[in-house]
């Protein structure tokens, strides 16, 4: 994915600055560190979170070929509690609908509608888990400063 990156930005961003983007390039390359680093502190919180992974279902042209810019794989893991779908467009172009009647915008707001229904609902029990987590913490602390005395 880094050399393909490589090769979008050396064709549309000039020589200067793409020479201070080196370790943000090695840093998107596939199994490295940094996103296995990323990747290990999101999962905790992904159960605390509506997500909807799409991906390119067309491929970009880069200077010499064509390729996808991000695998589907990378785009879209299969992560349960997720949604995810493909958008028929390229990389630069998925989040650039024509129409209402386009399939990836019809997709997006089916999701954001499905989430905007849901979210009272989730709002409410949030709001009662916090305030019990907070009369435990209370209770918690009330315990340990009368235990000293």
């Amino acid at each position: 994915m880094a050399g393909i990156a490589r090769r979008v930005l050396s064709a549309l961003v000039p020589k200067k600055i793409m020479d201070t983007n080196g370790q943000l390039l090695d840093a998107l390359q596939k199994n490295s560190e940094t996103l296995q680093n990323i990747t290990d502190q999101f999962v905790p919180l992904m159960k605390r979170f509506r997500i909807f992974f799409f991906w390119e279902q067309e491929k970009t042209h880069l200077a010499h070929t064509n390729d996808y810019v991000v695998d589907e794989a990378s785009a879209a893991p299969i992560l349960d509690g997720t949604d995810r779908s493909g958008v028929a467009a390229s990389h630069s172009q998925m989040c650039k609908f024509d129409s209402p009647s386009s399939g990836g915008y019809r997709t997006a707001l089916a999701a954001i509608m499905r989430y905007v229904r849901s979210a009272p609902a989730t709002i409410d029990t949030r709001t009662v888990q916090a305030a019990e987590m907070l009369q435990r913490l209370r209770s918690q602390e009330a315990q340990e400063l009368t235990a000293g005395l």
